[in-house]
């Protein structure tokens, strides 16, 4: 019988001890994260941060993708156990119903066997009375024989001189006709007595035979019957042991995804921190694009900003990452918080170019401890591209870069678990979906 192999819980309870321990060391030891604002802080300040805290969100990560790596590998072990407990039940019941088919069978058996038991007692007792009947005939045969031995053989001759007419010597001759005719029907009947008898002994002896095969079929019944119970014994306790080892893991389980559950919640914290960053990004940039527009008013000059005014109208974005199309992660709810971006992806991918979807000013160009290398470009009108996790730079905060122009290559820096280019549209510092305005 197969059965499946049931792991021992103090295995899981080890690894999910060393997952804790690593996963508080990454998310609170030594300061995962410090609130800060980002409009009062310098982008070297921001960089000279980024190798401290890189570590740090790298093994957050980890620990989130492992734990929830463990979380399917206990639910696809807790399904099985399911399974397993089902298939214990189902042999169970099988050789209860095995059981009870058998116990029918000797049952029937036996019956059979009492009534076979019965007719050999009828049979015997009808080869007894038969021989009574045999010795009666033989005896009144052997009586008969005396008196003819005893009478002497007559003749016809003798009974014709000794006969007073012709009348009386043919009763006499039809007298002698009939005690021979009556000689003949004992030898037969004590023949036919005969033969009934030995077709009864024989009768007895296939019952007799009958006996003992139902015998012998009873004894293999009752043998099959305890192996089916010891065999039951074992399925109930597979089953039991099942039924511990499915509580086991589910306590494992439900443990695992409140560590997950938690681990989450601060990746999705983490997500929030850095949308805020950005967005206090943006609202300084406003200021000082402002300061610079009030400064120029002043002075009576034209506006001194390199960035050029152009309208919604005058933008035509382009695909961001040439000769790679796959979106591994679209705009959207993600995980529970939100993507503000696309991943855009493909085999070979790593150190492709990136370029600018349109024309604009680079308005950062830093490394960052979640977006890792990232670029972002202000295409005038409020609107703004971001480019994330380059292998490396390739332009500098101030350029004036061309629609199609390369800024970058395609890396795996900051919160990113491959090689892939994560692209955002804003208008105003708000995320819009890139698939509105871009397309390969």
């Amino acid at each position: 019988m197969h059965s499946i192999k049931l792991n021992g819980r103090s295995r899981r309870i080890a690894v999910f001890a060393i997952a804790m321990a690593l996963t508080a060391s990454a998310l609170f030891g030594g300061g995962y994260f410090r609130p800060q604002q980002v409009a009062a802080r310098s982008i070297s300040e921001m960089e000279s941060e980024q190798e401290a805290i890189q570590s740090k969100v790298d093994a957050a990560n980890d620990k989130i993708d492992e734990l929830q790596g463990q979380i399917d590998a206990e639910e696809e072990y807790q399904q099985t156990l399911t399974e397993q407990i089902a298939l214990y039940k189902e042999q169970i019941q099988l050789f209860d119903d095995q059981i009870a088919a058998l116990e029918v069978e000797i049952e029937n058996k036996n019956a059979e066997i009492d009534q076979l038991e019965a007719d050999i007692v009828q049979l015997e007792e009808d080869i007894a009375a038969k021989q009574v009947e045999i010795d009666d005939t033989f005896e009144l045969f052997k009586t008969r024989m005396v008196a003819l031995y005893q009478a002497g053989e007559t003749s016809s001759l003798a009974m014709l001189l000794s006969s007073s007419s012709f009348g009386d010597f043919v009763t006499n001759i039809r007298l002698m006709q009939a005690v021979s005719q009556s000689d003949e029907q004992l030898v037969d009947k004590l023949k036919t007595q005969k033969a009934e008898q030995e077709e009864t002994k024989t009768e007895v002896e296939v019952t007799k035979g009958e006996v003992e095969e139902a015998l012998v079929q009873v004894k293999e019944d009752e043998e099959a019957i305890i192996l089916q119970r010891e065999q039951k014994k074992v399925a109930q306790s597979g089953l039991e042991e099942a039924y511990k080892e499915s509580e086991s893991a589910q306590e494992d389980m439900e443990a695992l995804k409140a560590q997950y559950e938690e681990d989450l919640q601060s990746a999705l914290d983490l997500e929030r921190q850095v949308e805020a960053e950005i967005q206090a990004f943006y609202a300084e940039q406003a200021k000082k694009q402002q300061a610079a527009q009030q400064a120029a008013q002043q002075s009576g000059s034209s506006s001194t900003t390199t960035i050029p005014q152009v309208s919604a109208g005058d933008l035509s974005f382009r695909w961001p990452l040439p000769g790679y199309s796959y979106i591994s992660s679209p705009y959207g709810s993600r995980w529970g918080g939100f993507h503000t971006g696309i991943d855009i992806s493909g085999g070979g991918v790593y150190g492709a170019s990136i370029v600018a979807a349109e024309a604009g000013t680079v308005i950062l160009a830093a490394s960052h401890y979640s977006y890792g290398n990232y670029v972002i470009v202000d295409h005038g009108g409020g609107y703004s591209t971001l480019y994330a996790h380059m292998s490396s730079i390739g332009c500098s905060v101030g350029d004036y870069v061309t629609k199609g122009q390369t800024i970058g290559y395609v890396g795996s820096t900051g919160n990113s678990t491959g090689p892939h280019l994560h692209f955002e549209v804003r208008i105003n510092g708000a995320s819009q979906n890139p698939q509105s305005y871009v397309s390969p």
